[in-house]
């Protein structure tokens, strides 16, 4: 009998690979056969031929090791990860790397982990959403958690695991906030109290230059002597430290201090310090050179600990915590020294680029976004300085 045009007979194991009529190509292997003897067929699609042949090797390398998942048995948290370790491993930041697995850990696997991957649903999605919210977890957490499950999501929509991603744009909302929260800044006078108990702490240093240059904490801990240009009155931020998640299994600790080569933004950027900063910072040094601290070792840090190495982020929160404690000042968190040094900056009229520049934001709208209601309360003193100047009644 012979067989329909198109058409060829294969044994199990074996595969072949066709062009199908809307463009896509799709490669067929027998698997075994039914009960009523009749062949059962897999089948791989993709836009290519080479992507429909690669599905298919893989099917095979994995099937022949025997840890192949079939794409409608997968569940969430299996999905997720295969799609971490094949897919962000590697392939992120350090910290990126770390902000993943929390979020998946933490927060997508206890909610979703047991669903199955191709019974998922926009609706559930937006439940969990709303749970997280209702649960008091800001809309910043929410908005990284979406990120990451709609990436996890895309990969196994475009890999033909799912028929569509149900994270997709408009097919969820992130719940809205209708209360900004305040920024939690230092008065003026608080800021001066702060300023005067800094010298009752060997970092007190640290808090000054971060007080008037709005540095992240990370960056402010990776400057390293060479970072400062003294003739020129700059310093350049180029990298940032980090205590992550130790990824190791064989390692004693669970996390681990590491310094990126690269900052926030992926961006350099270099910054004008006053010369009474920098004279602080040399009076800094000299002591550190006295008390053997800074040449206990090469790295050249800037602020370190004492035998020269990486400092311990949480050292420095400490003794930010004790300067607050003494100069009676309500607590704040140590990201308060930035949001003040913005404010600082803003209320005496300096350019809102100019501010965004110096803090590294990717792009003046988040500016805009963080430091509104100070732009809001300085457009207010200015109309009234205009209008006390100039108009005559």
């Amino acid at each position: 009998m012979s067989q329909k045009a198109g058409k060829t007979s294969r044994g199990n194991g074996e595969g072949n690979i066709r062009k199908k009529k809307d463009g896509r190509w799709e490669a067929r292997i027998t698997i075994g056969r039914n009960d009523n003897g009749r062949q059962k067929m897999k089948y791989f699609s993709g836009k290519t031929r080479q992507e429909a042949a690669e599905k298919l090797s893989t099917y095979l390398n994995e099937s022949k090791k025997g840890i192949y998942i079939e794409p409608n048995r997968y569940t969430v948290a299996t999905w997720l990860d295969d799609w971490y370790n094949n897919y962000v491993v590697n392939r992120v930041k350090p910290s990126t790397r770390v902000s993943y697995d929390t979020c998946i850990r933490v927060h997508i696997k206890p909610n979703l982990g047991f669903y199955k991957l191709s019974d998922l649903k926009s609706s559930t999605i937006q439940g969990f959403y709303n749970k997280m919210f209702a649960e008091g977890k800001s809309r910043g957490m929410i908005k990284i958690v979406h990120t990451v499950f709609r990436a996890a999501l895309q990969v196994a929509y475009l890999n033909d695991i799912i028929i569509k991603n149900p994270a997709a744009e408009r097919r969820v909302s992130l719940p809205q906030s209708t209360i900004k929260e305040p920024l939690k800044v230092f008065t003026p006078e608080e800021q001066k109290a702060i300023e005067k108990e800094c010298s009752t702490e060997r970092l007190g240093t640290a808090i000054l230059l971060d007080l008037y240059t709005g540095l992240r904490r990370g960056e402010l801990l990776a400057l390293t002597w060479e970072d400062l240009d003294f003739e020129k009155r700059t310093i350049t931020i180029n990298k940032q430290l980090a205590r992550l998640r130790n990824f190791d299994k064989n390692a004693n600790t669970k996390t681990v201090i590491t310094v990126s080569p690269y900052t926030k933004t992926n961006e350099d950027r270099t910054i004008s310090v006053a010369k009474d900063i920098l004279d602080l910072l040399k009076v800094f040094k000299e002591k550190e050179i006295a008390d053997g601290i800074s040449q206990a070792s090469d790295k050249d840090l800037i602020f370190c600990d004492e035998k020269g190495g990486y400092l311990n982020p949480r050292k420095l929160v400490y003794a930010y915590e004790r300067i607050l404690k003494r100069a009676n000042v309500g607590y704040r968190k140590f990201h308060a020294l930035r949001h003040t040094f913005a404010t600082r900056a803003l209320e005496l009229n300096i350019p809102i680029k100019i501010v965004s520049k110096i803090l590294g934001h990717a792009n003046i709208r988040i500016t805009l976004d963080i430091y509104s209601h100070v732009l809001t309360e300085c457009q207010d003193e200015a109309m009234q300085t205009i209008t006390d100047k100039l108009l005559a009644v």
